[in-house]
């Protein structure tokens, strides 16, 4: 059973809101052994990564780098959930 995930453009602040320790899970999130970890573990790992970074561009007034960051997360989020953005916005076909 999957985990339900927030929307990357909405991160959770923590309790300080000057952190930037990964939402919803242990600051220490790496898998010890990535050769052995398994696919989902490390797609969590990399999307709080994501986030994360997303949050300290923000921060520090990096706005454009923070919306890339956060395009890119979301698209991850959602093809974690099976799912993509691609066909929705009704673009032009390459």
């Amino acid at each position: 059973m999957r985990k339900s995930l927030s929307s990357a453009e909405d991160p959770v602040l923590t309790k300080d809101g000057d952190s930037f320790a990964p939402r919803h899970r242990s600051t220490s999130n790496l898998p010890d052994n990535l050769a052995e970890a398994d696919d989902e573990a490390v797609a969590a790992y990399l999307l709080d990564l994501m986030i994360a970074s997303r949050r300290m561009a923000d921060k520090r007034g990096f706005r454009f780098l923070a919306y890339l960051i956060g395009v890119a997360a979301e698209e991850s989020r959602l093809l974690m959930l099976g799912r993509s953005a691609m066909g929705r916005s009704g673009g032009d076909d390459i």
